[in-house]
This record gives structure tokens, sequence and C-alpha cells, in this order.
């Protein structure tokens, strides 16, 4: 605040300008040459200057922006009542829509606050983000306004994406909210959500060869052996989606560790570096299926455990050609390593560095 006083004090202000002014006149009388020169100089420090109070104005602007929406989080009654059952971990109920509303209501004006420029994100990253993805992964919240009535609380999910795209820029571990968010909105599609096991082996087979069949250039994707499959299944991660008991749609999170299976393996032999890596090998969805978010919703959860598991990062291999899948990673968060040329054909590498993961959230 001292600053911003200091800044527009109109003594002060006078005083600088004779001062310049002064400097003006001696350089002209002492130094004819390089008055043009001076003036220029003096241009570009005045416009720092300018520049310098619009930042150091926006910045006060902002902080104030935040102490007032802190201070409208702790005084409304209902947010603090939703707020204590939510850090309760209490049930959250119908009745309980009120409060819902009231919260959510709270977020929305937050994404309005960052839509329209009047305050970035990053300034209540650490602030609110517990708060606020605390919330919408909660089972009572999502089933009682973010899913049931979701077309209600279109900021609201437009504040998740950009809240995604921010923690991924930063490279910022995702919330666990945010994947009880992604798996509800997937099941609220119609589909249900499981890791697969080995029982679940032949409708996986059959999920590949279906994939497979409708695929026009075979070398796009490499078809697993059912050693392979039942490998993952025991072993590994794989999870699957169902509608109506079938499955029409997997993804596998494959550690390699050190075996010639992990994709690291192209870049180093070092022990560490491959143990802190781990390949998503495999995403799997019908035609019929595809476009509503499943390969995504899939990926995340996986990326999800595989944060749980302690990995660095994960890493994956795309056909060149295969243009549509390295646009999803793309979108969340992976970028190109390298082409390499494996045995069934050149691929694309690319990887997604894992933060670690911080088991203090803010606040």
């Amino acid at each position: 605040m001292r600053l911003r006083a200091i800044g527009r004090d109109p003594v002060v202000i006078t005083v600088a300008a004779a001062l310049f002014a002064l400097s003006v006149l001696a350089v002209n009388i002492l130094w004819p040459a390089a008055f043009g020169v001076f003036i220029a100089v003096g241009g570009v420090v005045g416009a720092l200057v300018v520049v310098y109070e619009v930042r150091l104005t926006k910045r006060l602007a902002q902080a104030e922006f935040i102490r007032d929406l802190q201070t409208g989080f702790a005084s409304d009654a209902n947010i603090g009542a939703l707020w204590r059952k939510l850090l309760l971990k209490e049930e959250v109920v119908a009745a309980d829509r009120p409060l819902v509303s009231s919260y959510l209501t709270f977020f929305e004006t937050l994404h309005l606050l960052v839509r329209k420029g009047a305050l970035d994100l990053a300034l209540t990253d650490d602030l609110f983000r517990n708060r606020f993805f605390t919330a919408v992964g909660n089972k009572g919240v999502l089933e009682t306004a973010l899913v049931k009535e979701a077309g209600s609380f279109a900021n609201i999910h437009a504040l998740i994406e950009s809240w995604h795209g921010h923690l991924l820029h930063h490279k910022i571990p995702m919330h666990p909210g945010y994947y009880g968010y992604v798996q509800a909105l997937t099941e609220a599609k119609g589909y249900e959500i499981t890791r697969l096991g080995p029982a679940d082996l032949p409708d996986l087979e059959h999920l590949q060869s279906e994939v497979l069949s409708t695929i026009k250039d075979d070398s796009w994707l490499r078809a697993n052996t059912d050693v392979m499959l039942k490998e993952c299944l025991i072993d590994h991660i794989t999870l699957g989606a169902r509608q109506h008991g079938t499955l029409v749609a997997a993804a596998i999170l494959y550690d390699g560790g050190g075996t010639d299976e992990s994709i690291k393996h192209y870049f180093t032999d070092e022990a560490e570096a491959l143990q802190d890596s781990i390949n998503l090998k495999l995403v799997l969805a019908l035609p019929e299926h595809r476009k509503k978010g499943l390969a995504r919703a899939l990926v995340e959860l996986l990326e999800q455990q595989a944060t749980d598991l302690g990995k660095k990062e994960i890493m994956c291999t795309v056909h060149p050609d295969n243009t549509a899948s390295q646009s999803l990673f793309r979108l969340l968060g992976y970028h190109k390593v390298d082409s390499v040329s494996t045995s069934y054909g050149k691929r694309v590498v690319l990887r997604r560095k894992l933060p670690v993961l911080n088991k203090r959230w803010a606040r």
C-alpha cells in the first residue's frame, strides 16, 4: 500500500517533474548533441514507470479481490455449513441442495472474475484449490448438482477445465477431487468404470479384436497376445468402461520397470530412470463410443494411479499418422519426446512428467 501511496502523491510527482525538467535544460545547455538521446531515454523510463504503476495497481486490486473473496467464503453461513460437512467427510444429501448451490455460486463468481481478466487464477490457486476440488469431487455434490443439474452449473464445469489446464501448465499435481469428478461425469453418461481382472480376459480380447477390425491401417495399433493381455490384467492396471454389461473401452497402465517393455528403454538404461517411468500401453474404444470423453477419462484415471505409485513420468507411443490420439495426449499435458523405430513400425513417443504428489493440500 505504501508504494501505491508514494507513486500517486502529488507532491512527489511535482518534485520529480521539476527535477526532470531541470535535467533536460542542463543537458541541452552542456551537451546539445546528446539532447535527443536524453529525451528518448527519458521517454522510455517514463513509459516503464507507467507500466509498473499499472501492474502494481492491478496486483493490489487483485489482492483486494482475494481478500474480499476470502471474507465472503468465511462469512457465508451456507458455504461454511457445507465446508464443515466436506471437511468432516459427512454425507451430502438432497436436503443440502441450498448449501451446495451457495457454495458453487461462490466459485461461479470466481470463474467470472478470471474470465473477465479481473483476477489471475494463479493468485487464487493455493488458497481455493482444495476448497474447490474437494467439493466438485464429492459424491453428494455431484449427485445433487453437478451431474444431476449439469446445465445449471456450466460456469463450474468451465472453471474445472480452466483449473485443470492451469495445473497442467504449472506442473502442479491434480487434486484427487478432480479424478472423482471425471469418473462421476463419465458414469453419468451411462458407463461403469472398473478395474479389470483375469476374469475379464475374454471381454478384453474381444474388444481388441473389434477395434482392430475397424482400423483401416492395421499398422496403427499392435495386437497384443492373449499372454500379454492376461499379464496386464494380473500384474498391471487395466481400467475398463462397460455399458449395459458390455466392455466398450479399456486402457492399460504397464509398469515395464527394467524390462524391454519399458518405453524409457529407448532413451536410457539407467535403473532409477527406468523405475520412475511407466507406460500407457493401450487405449481402446469401440467406434460408436468414441468422442464421448471415454478415452480421456480412462487415461486421466490411470494417471492418478501412476501418481499414487510414485512414478515421475508416464510415456506412450502413437503412430505418426494418428493425429487424433496425439491431439488428445497433448490436451492432457503430453509432449513429443522423439520418434523411434520399433519392431512394429515407427512411433511417436509422448511423455507427461508427473509432479510429485504433495499430500498436504492448501487449506
